[in-house]
């Protein structure tokens, strides 16, 4: 009734024309598509495996004395390891509380399999209730792999018994009903390290084998198959049914995670493109457009370029630097560390904002600014008083003392501020709040984004609720870029010019989420506002550009993608910060004095030597 194996593997022609491509997923993978391989290898054999959601565990056994032993090998035959002690008697326990868990139960007959046989039809008689067979809708597949009986014995075992094989030729009908899967050697048809990907001819060779035993309507698993993330990865592409493993933990939160790691975007915004016309030129710098993506390393930036199907405003720009982020007290700074080094020009410590080491106040760029007649704006997506805004006119050793910064806030000489946090700046200090105060030196306090867009004032405290700056792929809109044109607007006939931080506060957050849906959703908002900032400094003539980060959030590992199709997934080492060094793009007059590597307290350095030069 079949095809051999050997000869459907090698109908080239047709498989070179299926469009399989790198990122060709057949099904939604999840966790309960995992096996794990050798399961009473485990220190905790059965548990580690069903608790993490696994929907295949594989036992190994031989028949000692009237009983199912498991064992590798015989001479790891303990009498305390028995397939009842390790895996029947807990799979009772846990189908009598769980009635929606599925499992595929796939016991390896070692040796024997006339003695093995009548043991597994005695031994599973307790489960028999949940057993998954044609005519018996159960949840538990028991599977007989290893030193099967041959086909033409199959009839004299119960039909809830089926049997794994290796080959697809030669069974009757009847006999290849009895089949529960077909598990092939991986090393009998690449020889593959786990590295990189397969290329064409390896794809086109073992796809041939992968759809031949689906168009026989069976699953598909392979062993000896290398246990890495690129290899499961492969094995997904390719449409494998069951990913085998003895990483249990890994794969699962490599599956489990998937759904947050991935992100397809709907469709591709347009990028300004730059006339690259004052870029790199050495005349006065006017204005200052200090763009900080909070968390934004590399990949942050080219998981957003993968989405953007190869576009993007930052990439637009050619001259790039690194800033190194380090903390005067610690090998990984925080936003507030960081923040304050490239706002004032000093390291500090962990969680300290606008102080030095020691805790005495720092003067940071939007103090020098003011001081040299321009005007100025800290524009978040966050509270005004989280750490990066917080470091351009607060000084506190302590960043979560939201009502000492707020306070902080009372004496700043900078012109436009926008941020939620409205509860911070509502505890009174001697009689009066933060906002009493700010109104007195003149400040409109507003509390709604389109009367901030449309408020003639040039001294504005701006609070919004919460859901004003809720996450973008929750619908917080142009909220960035909107603010942005509102700041230039008002301020672009200044005769001295103006400085402007305006930042993407929560790319970090993705990060700290580990879900890449966030972080490119973000990072593409801020990158709209880029495009923005560099159709304003072409218009311009006058402006620098910066765009920078604080730190780099999550660890983000690329592991695929395809930016034709705008498809990105990624893989997160941590939920806290690293401490890789972050790029430094510069675009305008001056651009070219941040390339190179440097400590991001030179980003200050550079930016101040422009605001006071003559």
């Amino acid at each position: 009734m079949m095809n051999k194996l050997t000869r459907i593997i090698t109908i080239v022609g047709v498989l070179a024309n299926s469009g399989l491509t790198a990122n060709a997923q057949t099904k939604a993978y999840t966790v309960a598509d995992a096996h794990s391989h050798n399961d009473y290898h485990n220190n905790i054999p059965f548990f580690r495996a069903y608790e993490k959601g696994f929907g295949s565990i594989e036992a190994d056994v031989f028949a000692v004395n009237g009983k199912l032993m498991v064992a590798h090998d015989k001479k790891d035959i303990n009498p305390k390891r028995s397939l009842e002690l390790l895996y029947i008697n807990p799979l009772i326990e846990k189908f009598q509380r769980d009635n929606q868990r599925q499992l595929r139960l796939l016991i390896e007959i070692k040796e024997d399999h006339k003695a093995v046989l009548p043991l597994v039809i005695k031994e599973l008689k307790p489960l028999e209730q949940y057993f998954s067979y044609p005519g018996h809708p159960g949840r538990l597949s028991i599977v007989m792999t290893g030193a099967v009986p041959p086909p033409a014995e199959f009839k004299n075992y119960p039909e809830w018994i089926s049997f794994d094989v290796d080959h697809l030729n030669g069974f009757t009908t009847d006999q290849w009903k009895r089949i529960g899967l077909v598990s092939f050697p991986f090393g009998k048809y690449l020889k593959w390290n786990g590295k990189g990907v397969l290329n064409k001819e390896e794809i086109t060779k073992i796809k041939g084998g992968i759809d031949s035993v689906h168009n026989a309507g069976k699953k598909i698993r392979f062993w000896e198959t290398p246990d890495t993330k690129s290899s499961w990865l492969a094995l997904m592409r390719l449409g494998v049914d069951v990913i085998g493993t003895d990483k249990i933990e890994e794969l699962g939160d490599f599956l489990n995670n998937k759904p947050r790691n991935e992100y397809v975007a709907t469709a591709p915004y347009e990028i300004y493109h730059p006339t690259y016309k004052s870029d790199g030129s050495l005349k006065k710098v006017k204005n200052i457009i200090l763009c900080i993506g909070d968390g934004m390393g590399l990949s942050q930036i080219y998981s957003t370029y993968t989405a953007n199907r190869g576009q993007l405003n930052i990439l637009q720009i050619p001259t790039i630097g690194f800033s190194i982020t380090n903390a005067a007290d610690a090998y990984i700074t925080d936003s507030a560390a960081g923040g304050t080094a490239f706002a004032t020009g000093q390291k500090t410590n962990d969680r300290a904002v606008g102080v030095d080491a020691s805790g005495k106040p720092l003067k940071s760029l939007a103090v020098y600014s003011a001081e040299a007649g321009k005007k100025t704006a800290d524009i978040v997506a966050c509270e005004l008083t989280d750490a990066t805004p917080a470091v351009f006119y607060a000084h506190q050793s302590e960043r979560s003392n939201g009502t000492a910064i707020a306070n902080d806030m009372v004496s700043t000489p900078i012109d436009i501020l926008l941020g939620s946090g409205y509860k911070d700046f509502t505890q009174k200090v001697n009689g009066k709040t933060p906002l009493d105060k700010l109104k007195e030196r003149g400040y409109t306090i507003i509390r709604n984004f389109n009367e901030f867009l449309n408020s003639p004032s040039q001294k504005i405290v701006a609070l919004m609720d919460d859901s004003v700056t809720r996450p973008k792929m929750e619908g917080r809109g142009n909220y960035l870029p909107q603010a942005f044109n509102k700041v230039t607007t008002t301020f672009k006939n200044n005769p001295e010019g103006f400085f402007m931080m305006i930042e993407g506060s929560q790319i970090d957050h993705g990060g700290h989420n580990n879900n890449l849906k966030q972080v490119v959703t973000e990072n593409s908002d801020f990158d709209r506002v880029v495009g923005d900032a560099l159709r304003f400094a072409d218009e311009d003539g006058e402006t620098l550009v910066v765009i920078t980060a604080d730190h780099e959030t999550g660890g983000l590992t690329l592991l695929d993608g395809n930016i034709a199709n705008g498809y990105v997934w990624g893989d997160f080492s941590t939920n806290d910060h690293t401490g890789t060094p972050v790029p430094v793009f510069a675009y305008g007059p001056h651009s070219g004095d941040f390339k190179g590597a440097y400590p991001n307290t030179a980003i200050f350095d550079k930016l101040l030597n422009l605001i006071q030069k003559k």
